[in-house]
């Protein structure tokens, strides 16, 4: 039941209004000052006051502007009687804030009709800040779970700064959210061979997150039994494919895998639909993608990739990355990317020769950290390796 507070002086029209309202189950209190509604408010805590415009110790809009800038009341609903002999009430109303008025002489119906118009619309706003402090503690329980798994995605996924047996790799993830999609190793498989993979689960947030979680678990246990890159990828797929092979998910994974040899000098390598990772060799004169396609993993069930090689030298730079790195500059021309890509790195392997250098010069070039837009791209990732 409403709750409503009568405020006027006039006996005639609290007898009239007290019981006009009783009858259609309100809960109706009165007052016949401001001060005395003022003492009552906190115990009757009323949903709606109608308060008329003049009273003896304060007037109706001083009134309504003392509840409406009182956090603990401003919720309760101010209905003003204004008297239509006196200019511009309807004006001081609005000004006073109030909910809305009613002209003195009014009929019962007329004020009814003004009840229940106002507690529909207050219900109605009740309803909405329900329904949003839902969201916002649904939103808070999102949030913690995000934190979480970032926290178990980056214990997994670490940027890597490895000297190993003078081959030099630097690793760098810039993830579009808190979490994201992108996964990448550098492992040393035995004492003459390094491992360097580096992937993207299509998609976003938690999910992929999971994924790549996943997939770098499946890299790390079965990289030191299997020795060609295109068998770890079938392997990757089959796992990959076998989540989903009930759903309709249209989760799938770009993964590019790379052997380097170092008794052998030999880099193996196979691919499945990642962006080609650049060779620049003869100190920066040439440059290379390592051209290698295969389907993406979890895409079909049965599938088998291609391996191919090449003999490296010593001084010669791999530069691995996912495709986020072009979002920012070339989204929509990905060749012109690659052009300017392999150019840049060929000038920047000419002018440094540090791994961290290089990183640096080709992020700062092609990757902009300042974007408050990055939610709109992918996640990036990037890998130099100096053999």
């Amino acid at each position: 039941m409403y709750k409503i507070l009568i405020v006027d002086d006039n006996p005639s029209t609290l007898l009239a209004v007290t019981t006009y309202l009783s009858i259609h189950d309100y809960s109706v209190y009165s007052s016949t000052s401001c001060s005395n509604a003022l003492i009552k408010i906190p115990r009757i805590m009323p949903n709606l006051i109608a308060v008329a415009s003049h009273l003896p110790d304060m007037s109706g809009f001083d009134f309504c502007k003392t509840i409406k800038s009182d956090s603990e009341y401003r919720e309760i609903l101010v209905l003003m009687i204004i008297d239509p002999t006196l200019p511009g009430e309807e004006d001081k109303a609005v000004y006073a804030d109030c909910d809305d008025y009613v002209t003195r002489g009014f009929t019962g119906k007329l004020l009814l009709s003004k009840l229940r118009s106002l507690f529909r619309i207050n219900d109605l706003n009740n309803s909405l800040k329900s329904r949003y402090a839902e969201l916002e503690e649904a939103n808070k329980y999102l949030e913690m779970q995000i934190q979480m798994a970032m926290k178990v995605q980056r214990s997994i996924i670490k940027d890597v700064d490895m000297d190993y047996k003078n081959i030099k790799v630097k690793t760098k993830y810039l993830p579009a959210l808190a979490i994201g999609g992108d996964f990448f190793n550098v492992r040393v498989i035995d004492k003459n061979r390094l491992g360097i993979i580096i992937g993207d689960v299509s998609g976003h947030g938690i999910s992929a997150s999971l994924l790549t979680i996943m997939l770098s678990q499946i890299f790390v246990s079965f990289c030191h039994d299997i020795d060609m890159p295109s068998t770890l990828l079938k392997k990757m797929n089959e796992s990959f494919y076998s989540v989903f092979e009930d759903s309709d998910s249209d989760m799938y994974a770009c993964v590019f895998y790379a052997i380097i040899d170092l008794n052998k000098g030999k880099v193996t390598y196979s691919n499945s639909g990642e962006s080609y990772p650049i060779l620049i060799s003869e100190n920066g004169k040439n440059s290379t993608e390592l051209e290698v396609d295969g389907i993406p993993v979890g895409m079909l069930k049965d599938v088998n990739y291609v391996d191919k090689s090449f003999d490296y030298k010593e001084g010669d730079v791999l530069f691995f990355h996912t495709d986020g790195l072009g979002d920012f500059y070339y989204k929509d021309d990905n060749s012109f990317f690659m052009e300017k890509l392999r150019y840049s790195l060929m000038e920047t392997v000419k002018a440094y020769d540090k791994v961290e250098d290089i990183m640096a010069v080709t992020l700062k070039t092609f990757y902009n950290e300042k974007d408050s837009h990055k939610y709109k791209n992918d996640d990036v990732s990037v890998i130099v390796c100096k053999l």
